[in-house]
């Protein structure tokens, strides 16, 4: 057979074998379930058996905040109403109906087939945000239950192993007085010995206060797809009391994924350590992070809880499939802030400052690391960026009036007010970590510019001042104020007409967010009712 028939012959052979096995076993891999599985298969029903949840309560709406501002500013004198009071005092439990409620809630309340996530925070507030958005993300790819940590207001502690971030959450859980559970008076002696080994110090609980994330944050359409339940204590032995999640006694390994019992341990050994895909592929980019996993391996484990130390940043769970994009946009546009006080006072300083849309939002990160060295140009780049606003504004393109701290006095915030409403003047709002700005010379550019700026302290009154200050943390009785006051912040500086906040900042990067929320919801409020715009 000469050479050209040959090769014809295998030609012919080949395309047989393509027709007759590759072709029909490619479309057999693509239809296979375990591969590529829609994703309405996957998305959380919840059985019959689960026990009863309370949700949180929906946002609170225009009325009832407008109700809180009412009643956080004006409190009730003491003594008001006490014969009434009195009249409504609840009976007495007898003895016996108190004994059967309390066998009541002492008894088990779970589903034996329920499978779990979880992880440990760490760093600051909107970092803890960030891992709580990464966590109901996942939890919702693998149709589990996530048990969540509490959040972590005011002094924080950043990335470490997952033996030295359990004991941060332990050293950090609610200690009720009289508790039976602790062998020790104080947390700190009770966990001395591991205080040691990771040379971490006490925490001074006048520093901080932890509080469940949805009473700060609004997750009510969250709990429509993911079923969130608090994570009352950090030690393992709740988790065995509540769900009946057990450990065999395997020795720690420190680092790295493995099983001990019920639980699937995935330690890292770096800040960046899983990156977790949506899509199977045979490789990844894995960019910073040391390895990769990706979600159809995950849904295959049979363990009850999979146990994360971190799932901390913006890039660990990359997104293929536009229906997963869908969810996570709209999941993060949908956690604003609920939290009464918070909402009451920033609506209140918002009608100080002449009402929503009246002036321009800020965000200057100041206070730390890189921020502190970048200041200046922060600034410089902040100052530039508010003159192009006003240009592309036709509303705003009068002239804008010049006063420098060296040649004149500063005006108030009535006399900026009335400039503003003759377009002599641009009305902003300066959020900020900065103690004094104004005697910091690095934000003088600002003032120079445009003298009607104003920060938080100059515009809050005394009673709202008051009402933060009556906010106490139910663990330890202090008031909650001084870790309200950010977010009280942000929530200002959201509602101006346009916002700028400083490069790099994940703080800055949410009230984008809650400025876009705001605005879109006003717009669709107005095309629905047009009398409702102001």
């Amino acid at each position: 057979m000469i050479f050209r028939s040959k090769v014809t012959l295998l030609a012919v052979l080949s395309i047989i074998y393509l027709f007759f096995f590759v072709i029909p076993r490619l479309s057999s891999d693509i239809d296979d379930p375990d591969l590529v599985e829609p994703s309405w298969r996957w998305q959380y029903t919840r059985p019959a058996t689960l026990p009863s949840y309370r949700a949180a309560p929906p946002p609170p709406t225009d009325a009832i905040v407008e109700s809180s501002i009412y009643t956080l500013l004006n409190p009730p004198p003491n003594g008001d109403n006490h014969d009434n009071d009195e009249q409504q005092q609840p009976t007495p439990t007898p003895p016996i109906e108190q004994e059967q409620q309390q066998q009541q809630q002492d008894a088990p309340s779970y589903d034996p087939d329920e499978k779990f996530i979880t992880f440990f925070t760490h760093s600051g507030f909107q970092n803890q945000l960030i891992q709580v958005e990464n966590g109901i993300l996942l939890a919702w790819y693998l149709n589990r239950t996530l048990i969540l940590p509490r959040a972590l207001l005011g002094e924080a502690f950043g990335w470490s192993y997952f033996g030295k971030l359990h004991l941060e959450h332990m050293l950090h859980d609610p200690v009720k007085e009289n508790d039976s559970t602790m062998p020790a008076t104080d947390i700190c002696e009770f966990l001395a010995d591991d205080l040691a080994f990771w040379d971490v110090p006490c925490p001074d609980r006048s520093r901080h206060s932890v509080v469940p994330f949805d009473e700060i944050f609004d997750l009510s359409w969250a709990k429509e797809h993911v079923r969130i339940v608090l994570r009352e204590r950090s030690d393992f032995d709740w988790l065995e009391e509540k769900y009946h999640i057990r450990r065999a006694g395997v020795p720690d390994q420190g680092n790295g994924s493995y099983v001990d019992g019920d639980i699937l341990f995935f330690k890292g050994a770096t800040r960046y350590d899983w990156r977790i895909f949506d899509t199977p592929r045979k490789s990844h980019r894995l960019g910073k992070y040391a390895e990769s996993l990706d979600i159809f391996e995950l849904r295959k484990r049979q363990e009850k809880l999979i146990h994360f130390s971190s799932l901390f940043g913006t890039g660990k769970l990359p997104i293929r499939r536009p229906e997963h994009y869908e969810f996570l946009r709209t999941l993060q546009r949908s956690i604003t802030y609920r939290h009464p006080a918070v909402l009451a006072v920033a609506e209140q300083i918002v009608e100080t400052l002449g009402g929503q849309g009246n002036f321009i939002g800020l965000h200057v990160r100041s206070g730390d690391g890189w921020f502190v060295k970048a200041l200046p140009e922060n600034i410089y780049s902040i100052v530039s960026q508010i003159g192009k606003a006003l240009e592309s504004r036709s509303s705003t393109s009068q002239q804008q009036k010049v006063i420098t701290s060296s040649t004149s006095t500063p005006p108030n915030l009535q006399q900026c007010l009335t400039m503003a409403k003759r377009g002599e003047a641009t009305m902003i709002y300066l959020a900020t970590d900065a103690r004094s700005p104004r005697d910091n010379p690095a934000f003088a550019p600002i003032w120079q510019r445009y003298p009607c700026t104003f920060t938080l302290d100059e515009v809050i009154s005394l009673e709202a001042w008051d009402a933060l200050d009556r906010v106490l943390d139910p663990n330890t009785g202090n008031s909650m104020r001084k870790f309200l006051l950010p977010l009280v912040d942000a929530s200002v500086a959201s509602r101006g007409w346009f916002f700028i906040g400083s490069k790099g900042s994940t703080f800055s990067g949410y009230i984008y967010r809650l400025h876009d929320v705001f605005w879109s919801n006003a717009k669709k409020q107005q095309l629905i009712d047009p009398s409702s715009s102001s």
